[in-house]
């Protein structure tokens, strides 16, 4: 590994910036149904930010595995694997931690999108929305809320056994990592499918929650316009960690709760887990959305207390619901539970308020400030 370090010329600013940002977009887009990213367009392009060549990395692969067994293993001679985990190595070797962990998650998108298009290459979205509603409580895409969620904890796991070899370029460990890794995705993947499979054949699906036959037309424009703000503020708190300390400190003066509650809840959303959720609520908030100016304008706060002011509904999914449901979520986190059923109900209501108002407080400044 060494001499393909000493034949690089890695633009390592360049090189973290590229892969902190396609990590992040590529992380947030699986939550998206059917979406499996194309991947090897970044493979060139981060080549070119190492001055590297194919044929270089090709090399490394050869003199790396000679005389061992792993020389005819397709999965161990793969180039684009082994220059990742050379990236990989690159970044601890300078203890650029932040930058490893993304190329750790990038590397594990890798292995999710060439199984899934290996297991479903012809996916319904309908389908595959039931089949994730569907799966079992303890399979990984469930128990950690979301595909990226299990991802990011799979890009954790594989971290925490495999850092000091990858570290250390030792080639058995990398070898058992690149194995683990592809086997741990495949798991998951493999008992998804059969349940895809199996709702595709009995005529299964979910459609979106946000549809309506009724609709003219106009909701699902506002939605269209909307979707990659809706995207780039999920990144910002879930994968950046982004908190906006004039949205706690503005909810919170609106509903009157605890200062160190109000932080608490905020930094705690931020989990990858969570982007789901946090995507759902702002899709719902927007949905009913008349005009920019209600979100920008003075009627911003009436809106947010009407959707949150309902009583009954017909619709299986709601802006209050989900709200409600993200915060149990965090409770559960924060371990918070046997204190909060100790509050009031209005102390109780007021703190679901101060989660939708931070939340749509968030997306009414990251939108209405530019």
């Amino acid at each position: 590994m060494q001499e393909l370090l000493e034949k690089s010329n890695i633009n390592f600013v360049l090189l973290k910036k590229f892969i902190h940002r396609t990590t992040a977009s590529e992380l947030a887009k699986l939550s998206e149904p059917c979406y499996y990213p194309s991947l090897k367009k970044y493979y060139y392009e981060l080549l070119h930010i190492c001055n590297l060549k194919e044929v270089d990395i090709k090399a490394y692969v050869k003199r790396t595995y000679k005389g061992r067994p792993e020389a005819k293993w397709k999965l161990q001679v793969d180039p684009i694997s082994n220059f990742y985990i050379f990236l990989m190595h690159a970044f601890l070797q300078r203890r650029e931690i932040t930058a490893y962990k993304s190329m750790m998650i990038f590397f594990v998108i890798r292995n999710y999108t060439n199984l899934m298009n290996k297991q479903i290459q012809y996916c319904n979205e309908e389908v595959f929305r039931y089949a994730l509603e569907n799966l079992a409580k303890t399979h990984l895409f469930i128990r950690e809320k979301s595909i990226p969620g299990a991802i990011f904890f799979l890009a954790n796991e594989m971290n925490r056994i495999f850092n000091s070899g990858i570290k250390e370029n030792s080639v058995d460990i990398i070898s058992k990592f690149i194995t683990q890794c592809r086997t741990r995705v495949s798991q998951s993947i493999k008992s998804f499918a059969e349940l895809y499979y199996k709702a595709s054949e009995e005529g299964l699906g979910i459609r979106q929650p946000y549809e309506d036959e009724s609709d003219d037309g106009k909701n699902q424009q506002l939605l269209d316009k909307t979707s990659r703000v809706i995207t780039e503020i999920v990144k910002n708190i879930t994968v950046y960690k982004v908190i906006d300390h004039k949205a706690i400190n503005e909810a919170r003066t609106l509903t009157k709760i605890r200062a160190s509650l109000a932080t608490l809840i905020a930094n705690n959303i931020t989990e990858v887990k969570f982007a789901d959720n946090i995507k759902l609520i702002l899709e719902l908030f927007v949905k009913d959305l008349s005009s920019v100016e209600l979100l920008c304008g003075t009627g911003f706060f009436n809106y947010v207390r009407s959707l949150m002011s309902i009583k009954r509904t017909n619709q299986k999914i709601y802006f209050k619901q989900q709200i409600n449901v993200l915060l149990n979520e965090v409770i559960i986190k924060l371990d918070y539970q046997e204190d909060f059923s100790k509050l009031t109900k209005q102390t109780q209501s007021l703190v679901n308020m101060y989660l939708a108002y931070y939340i749509t407080i968030f997306m009414k400044n990251s939108v209405c400030q530019k």
